[in-house]
């Protein structure tokens, strides 16, 4: 096979980026479109000329011409729905996050060893070449001793009825952006967090609207993140390290969905501007599993990682509700 077929399980906000991405590819074709409405489905395949709709997210399971399932629904749902593409034989992108509980991964672990299938968390930053360069001067000693890397993503979220602020479907900003800055810490650490410390400012449903953490790793490396739904739109990461800093202004929604990709080292205060590519990191993140797929390999998230990555969120989310417990990630 050269060429895989995907469908799209859940035609919301991000949808259309996975359509952008491709589009552009050579080695996967968008056949299928599914949601629990009908007319939502057919009215995305008329728009983005998708052969096929569907009425329920089993019956596009149920297609044997679809190859891998991207699930876009909200977070509450990935783990099931993940499951039960595996289970139907599809390769499956999931959006982040993969899921709300390390059972749940663990679940989606077992589930792609048995049925021998591929499954990815959508974390499309990291396929971005400013992570990758960010990443490699890091970690080969560029910006010499690593203290602190601190991360920042907020916006304001003014959508009514939103399943990001309902706390029955996964909502809450720590796990629709703060898992970004988490994610960048662990993969600058190349190791997990041994200690964290959280606050959040909750509003009257339980959902953090404002969150802060710590994480201090084995190494000494400290990391410090902020993520909201109640400030300006702000990105932004900063590795420090004892002889400079590194600065991306754009690390986890840059061109085409936002600014330019930015990469400034500082040394002192002399900012020198390091080039980066300007790519599309969706593109790059359904060509890494389609090669994954086709030419074997391991993906660039691996689930190992997405499970580290989600003991990260559920202990940080514990001690922000427990008053900054001390509370390390469950193994």
């Amino acid at each position: 096979m050269s060429e895989l077929r995907w469908g799209i399980i859940g035609p919301g906000r991000i949808a259309p980026r996975i359509v952008r991405a491709l589009s552009q590819s050579g080695r996967g074709e968008l056949v299928a479109v599914a949601s629990r409405d009908p007319a939502r489905a057919q009215a995305f395949a008329d728009r983005f000329a998708v052969a096929r709709s569907f009425g329920t997210y089993q019956a596009l399971l149920d297609a044997p011409d679809v190859d891998i399932v991207y699930v876009s629904l909200p977070n509450h749902l990935h783990a099931t729905w993940t499951i039960r593409a595996l289970e139907a034989g599809k390769h499956v992108l999931c959006e982040k996050p993969l899921a709300l509980s390390v059972e749940e991964v663990d679940a989606i672990i077992a589930a792609s060893e048995r049925d021998g299938r591929v499954a990815v968390e959508g974390f499309m930053y990291l396929h971005h070449p400013q992570t990758v360069l960010a990443l490699e001067l890091a970690q080969d000693g560029a910006l010499g001793q690593l203290q602190l890397v601190h991360g920042s993503f907020s916006f304001f979220l003014t959508y009514p009825n939103d399943p990001r602020v309902d706390p029955t479907m996964g909502g809450g900003s720590l796990w629709d952006v703060g898992c970004y800055p988490v994610s960048f810490s662990r993969r600058i650490a190349g190791q997990e967090p041994e200690d964290l410390h959280a606050f959040a400012r909750f509003d009257e449903h339980g959902v953090d609207r404002t969150f802060v953490g710590q994480l201090q790793f084995p190494s000494g490396l400290l990391a410090q993140f902020d993520c909201g739904f109640a400030a300006q739109d702000r990105e932004r990461i900063e590795i420090v390290g004892s002889d400079a800093t590194l600065v991306l202004d754009a690390p986890f929604l840059p061109d085409p969905d936002g600014p330019p990709a930015s990469v400034t080292m500082w040394r002192g205060r002399t900012p020198s501007p390091v080039e980066v590519p300007s790519v599309d990191q969706y593109h790059a993140e359904v060509e890494d599993l389609m090669s994954v797929i086709l030419d074997g390999g391991e993906p660039r998230m691996t689930l190992a990682s997405s499970r580290e990555n989600v003991a990260t969120l559920v202990a940080l989310d514990r001690a922000a509700r427990a008053g900054d417990a001390r509370l390390a990630p469950d193994a």
